[in-house]
């Protein structure tokens, strides 16, 4: 399975991390979005810095991105597996480390410290667990608390379960990436994701012409996708300004501009009606997945600071 094509993306908890600035948590890097803050390191820690993900599931990981603050930047990040005894009658509490590597961050001088930087780093190791370890940031005029941040942190890769949860669809699959998930809001990423599954089953209709159709809508989805972070951004700060006349009708403008480039073929709103209806009915794949993690592992572990 190629790393850069179908490796899907890998949930993870992160059970344990040396600290973290109280306004900037490492809760952050669960739930990645255009609004999140990322996760930082205390002021004036000791270095290195360590924080140990845990996988829902045994996995091959083939890629992980690091997008990584603008100017509290750390020097050097060391990563780490470890893949358990998954037959053993006792649960093995002794993580015997397998390093993988290191890469080196640029100090970003010759952005001002204004761009973030994205990195990639390509693997092929099976893991259950994971452990970063940030070493002493860069120095430099904005950094007055010597520390180091993520903004986003994603895992993509091959689950190793032989009863593997529910494949993602490709939809889930394209939509996952970092890029997607620091762009767009949850729902807008969600409108694409059921837009682009409603394109593969235009296809696969051979009916060409509603796939046209819906992959105009996702385009223009995507163009506006700026406009809307802008907006709620606005919506926000009048919420917390308690003008919310304003936040009332910022909300209704990005409402109108999310609905205005779905495709309002009586066929789409057919399936997606179908869909909805069929998914209050059944489990949601979330839920389907969520049991079966729960079966393979039903100790939830403790998070650690």
């Amino acid at each position: 399975m190629s790393t850069t094509g179908t490796a899907t993306k890998i949930k993870y908890r992160i059970i344990s991390c040396t600290g973290e600035d109280p306004e900037y948590p490492y809760s952050e890097l669960l739930t990645p979005s255009p609004n999140s803050k990322g996760w930082q390191s205390p002021r004036f820690c000791d270095y290195p810095q360590e924080m140990t993900l845990q996988f829902t599931t045994p996995s091959k990981v083939k890629q992980i991105q690091f997008l990584s603050h603008q100017s509290k930047i750390s020097s050097k990040i060391e990563l780490y597996a470890f893949m358990p005894n998954l037959n053993a009658v006792m649960p093995n509490s002794d993580f015997k480390w397998k390093k993988l590597g290191y890469l080196s961050l640029d100090a970003n001088e010759r952005s001002n410290f204004q761009a973030r930087e994205l990195k990639s780093v390509f693997l092929d190791s099976p893991a259950l667990y994971m452990k970063i370890v940030f070493h002493k940031c860069h120095l430099n005029r904005y950094n007055l608390f010597n520390q180091v941040g993520l903004i986003a942190l994603s895992v993509y890769g091959e689950p190793l379960a032989t009863d593997p949860i529910e494949k993602p669809t490709k939809a889930e699959i394209k939509f996952d990436k970092m890029e997607f998930q620091t762009q767009f809001d949850q729902y807008t990423l969600q409108r694409m994701k059921q837009l682009e599954e409603a394109k593969e089953r235009a296809v696969k209709n051979e009916d060409f012409e509603e796939a046209k159709r819906i992959k105009e809508a996702i385009e223009r989805l995507r163009h506006i996708g700026a406009q809307l972070q802008q907006l709620e951004e606005r919506k926000i700060a009048a919420i917390k300004n308690e003008d919310y006349d304003a936040a009332k009708v910022i909300k209704e403008e990005i409402e109108r501009l999310r609905y205005a480039v779905a495709p309002q073929s009586n066929k789409f709103m057919e399936k997606l009606s179908q869909e909805n209806t069929r998914q209050s009915r059944e489990p949601t794949r979330e839920q389907t997945r969520e049991q079966k993690r729960n079966a393979l592992f039903d100790k939830e572990p403790q998070q650690i600071l």
